[in-house]
């Protein structure tokens, strides 16, 4: 785009946002347009919320709110518009000044004539009935999920990120119930038989970090290093919380120190507490104040791998981190939402890894974030890091691998492009500037530009502003790029080759720092494989990197096939003592299996895996690694007597030595011994229903039962239920389901789900939280290998030529492994004519 189309078009958009504030003009569009976002943004600043909600017992009684919203106004050209995206209903009155005065509520947004309005400072008071959008009730707690512009389906405000205000709440509740928001809590009373908690003014923060939870909750306050923190939890196994509690809390105090040290800015939000939920969308919530978490993440089993505790000290580093990066200094629009996410990731590395001398975080960095990060690149709905948002109602479909995976390894490579220190002096400059404000990417771009003699500006506007991922082959000794689909674009990055056999052998990337398809030979890949675990394949990231390639491989149809791989992969495991490496081959043979090998060549296969795998589950002495393959069998095992071990997990008759199984763990066990149908599923579910203990685990199970039953009918008026929002507002419940619903060995019939699952998309995109479209589309397509899959995809988006281009994209996404896995089965089945059942 030009100079002066853009120029034109700003212009444009920005008399758009007189005219539809003018008192008489054009409505508002729904959610924040860009134009009425940078008007607001000119015109409104020193802005106060004051809440006060009533919440009642139960999740079905009306929140009553009420609000004072202080502002200063410069202009009075246009009417004042707040954004309440909640049915007519739920206004029940507006003031000025103290005075009620008239409004319009027109698009999800309360329009205020300027008749009543000063230039200078202005009250607003209203009266509503709380929004249950972003509420997350349930019957004895709820909390707030405002992210990315949620707020507004609550109370009304100015739901925009470079708004930053203050707020001060007031939550009353019932008498037995705790609550928790960003302010420090200055009072709690008893009034009329409830609760009454008053919240202190907060620092100013975007309208997505306000938030709070209620309801029954345990807690527990320290002081760890001096800085009190209060932990808020739903688990009721005491023995899970004592053995993680202490931990918990020292990991964020280790995190919020480091960080200080390293920004040379103290925590800067003063009050400090975290809440676990049990049931969480997300690993976590960087409300300042008031971290929200997965409790499961944080509260461990008792066998938990390294990997599993490393995961949750980065995720505890990463949410803390984001106190500064996202907290302090906010993105001002939300397409630069990644850079809040990818500095909250890149301090997390650095806060975490030295805590961890054991594990190799080359290796752990290549395989947690290149290969996810591949998933999206590669396919035809790929898109840029940085993206364009004409309209905030949309931002959540900017979330997933793009932002969260790729990102840290373009920042990584930014990082040895400049050195750390230039890094840091310049993270320092770029914290102190904005603190407690907005600023974008080329900000911070521009900070480095004046330190370093590299055009970083160039290099950011190939890797950070254009989508897809560069091929590369060997030639000559070196590796070249492959022409590539934007014309004359050069992707710099150092690339090295590691040759063997005088060259007759080719390696590419062997260090796993390079990013891109980096295509290997035949020989070279069966060579690989042969010798694995040999001295002369013995590095851990060497290693890493060419599994990544040979995946990669596959899927481009470069093989090796699936049958080989599953060979492969059967030979590799008893001569790998890497957790990380067992993990990912791990997860690659159960892709391999369910996605690319046919029923046929599975049953060729089925034995050997299962007898491999459950003697590797017996025979080894790391907890971790035994979690792994027991997780492995339980997605594998087919056979009678795969079953009967199973079952006897599941029973206890059965023990593993050193195998502990959690609640959770004997749930997974009894939902999958239903889906095999080899017994009694009806009683096998039963059984394990009340034999659950936790309250929150027992009522997930009770959701999933339906989506695991034998009936097909049973299923299809189950799959009719989640057509409804109210039967969708617990996410990770609606995914559990979605697996066994289209889980491989029921994709036949499931087939009948997928085209009345796309038809819901785009409310799904408007109701669900950011992540969900994302996961409601990968988990109905993750078990289907079918051409008729595809085809429904396929003519879904055909019939669709207009179809909201973020949300095409996430269905090209989550049906490019479907896609090929139909293209493949013809290219490999040319290749491979029968089973590589050989153990060389």
């Amino acid at each position: 785009m030009t100079f002066i189309r853009s120029f034109i078009l700003y212009t444009a958009a920005i008399f758009v946002a007189f005219a539809c504030t003018r008192p008489h003009g054009p409505a508002p569009e729904k959610g924040v347009s860009f134009a009425l976002n940078q008007y607001r943004k000119q015109h409104i600043d020193s802005i106060q919320y004051h809440i006060e909600l009533d919440i009642p017992a139960g999740k079905a009684g009306k929140i009553i709110g009420k609000e004072t919203v202080a502002f200063r106004l410069n202009a009075l050209d246009s009417a004042l518009v707040l954004d309440f995206n909640v049915d007519a209903s739920h206004l029940q009155e507006v003031r000025v000044g103290g005075e009620k005065v008239d409004y319009q509520f027109v698009n999800e947004h309360i329009v205020i004539d300027a008749k009543h309005l000063n230039k200078g400072k202005n009250e607003v008071g209203i009266d509503f009935i709380a929004g249950d959008l972003s509420l997350n009730r349930s019957e004895d707690y709820l909390y707030t999920l405002f992210v990315p512009d949620r707020a507004s389906t609550c109370f009304p405000l100015f739901d925009q990120p470079n708004l930053k205000a203050s707020y001060q709440l007031t939550l009353k509740t019932p008498e037995d119930w705790e609550a928790v928001s960003n302010g420090k809590l200055r009072a709690k009373t008893v009034e009329n038989s409830k609760n009454v908690y008053r919240f202190g003014e907060t620092k100013p923060v975007s309208s997505y970090l306000f938030a709070f939870a209620a309801g029954k909750f345990f807690k527990e306050t320290r002081v760890v290093d001096g800085r009190e923190m209060t932990m808020y939890y739903r688990e009721t196994d005491t023995t899970k919380v004592n053995r993680n509690r202490d931990e918990v809390f020292q990991l964020h105090e280790k995190s919020l120190a480091w960080l200080g040290d390293y920004t040379n800015i103290d925590y800067p939000f003063g009050k400090f507490d975290f809440v676990l939920l049990p049931s969480f969308q997300y690993g976590g919530m960087e409300h300042p104040g008031a971290i929200f978490y997965n409790e499961p993440a944080l509260f461990l089993d008792e066998n938990a791998s390294v990997n599993r505790r490393m995961a949750r000290a980065s995720v505890i580093a990463h949410e803390s981190a984001h106190m500064w990066f996202g907290d302090l200094v906010t993105m001002d629009w939300f397409n630069d939402v990644w850079l809040k996410e990818v500095f909250a990731n890149f301090m997390a590395a650095k806060i975490v890894h030295p805590s961890f001398p054991e594990i190799n975080h080359e290796l752990r960095f290549l395989l947690a974030h290149y290969p996810n990060a591949y998933e999206v690149d590669r396919t035809a709905g790929t898109n840029p890091i940085l993206q364009q948002l004409g309209n905030l109602k949309n931002a959540g479909t900017l979330y997933g691998a793009i932002i969260y995976m790729k990102a840290p390894i373009v920042m990584r490579q930014l990082e040895r492009k400049i050195g750390e220190k230039m890094m840091q002096e310049s993270l320092r400059e770029y914290l102190k500037t904005f603190s407690f404000g907005n600023a974008r990417w080329d900000d911070l771009i521009g900070i480095i530009d004046k330190r370093s003699p590299e055009d970083i500006t160039a290099w950011s506007n190939v890797w950070v502003k254009t989508p897809g991922m560069p091929e590369y082959v060997s030639e000559s000794g070196k590796l070249a790029q492959q022409k590539d689909s934007v014309s004359g674009r050069v992707w710099e990055q150092p690339l090295v080759l590691k040759t063997l056999q005088n060259g007759q052998l080719v390696f590419p990337n062997n260090d796993g720092t390079g990013y891109g398809y980096f295509k290997m030979d035949t020989a070279s890949k069966a060579w690989f494989f042969t010798h694995y675990g040999n001295a002369e394949v013995s590095d851990p990231v060497f290693k890493g990197a060419m599994l990544v390639n040979s995946w990669e491989g596959l899927l481009r149809g470069d093989g090796p096939g699936p049958e080989k791989l599953v060979n492969y992969i059967l030979n590799a495991l008893p001569k790998e003592q890497n957790p990380l490496l067992v993990d990912f081959l791990l997860g690659n043979l159960q892709s391999d299996w369910w996605v690319f090998l046919n029923a046929d060549q599975r049953v060729a296969y089925q034995t050997r895996a299962e007898s491999e795998i459950w003697a590797l589950l017996n025979s080894t002495k790391d907890k971790g690694i035994q979690t792994s393959y027991f997780r492995a069998f339980k997605s594998l095992a087919l056979t009678d007597d795969g079953w009967q071990k199973m079952q006897g997990l599941w029973t206890g008759k059965l023990e593993v030595k050193g195998l502990v199984l959690s609640e959770e763990d004997k749930i997974s066990l009894a939902y999958e011994l239903a889906l095999k149908g080899k017994g009694d599923g009806k009683a096998i579910l039963k059984s394990q229903l009340n034999a659950t203990k936790n309250p929150d685990r027992k009522a997930r199970m009770q959701f999933v039962i339906p989506a695991l039953s034998a009936s097909e009918a049973e299923r299809d008026a189950f799959f009719e239920t989640l057509k409804k929002e109210e039967n969708r507002e617990k996410e990770a419940w609606v995914l559990d389901a979605l697996t066994y619903l289209h889980h491989p060995l029921r994709a036949q019939s499931a087939l009948k789900y997928l085209r009345p699952s796309l038809d819901l998309l785009q409310e799904i995109q408007l109701t669900g939280d950011i992540f969900f479209p994302t996961r409601w589309l990968h988990n109905t397509f993750a078990g289907h290998s079918s051409r008729e899959a595809a085809q429904i995809a396929q003519s879904f988006l055909k019939e669709h030529p207009d179809y909201p281009y973020f949300l095409k994209n996430k269905i090209l996404q989550a049906t490019d492994l479907l896609d090929r896995s139909v293209k493949l089965s013809t290219t490999y089945a040319q290749k491979e004519h029968s089973p590589a059942l050989s153990q060389q």
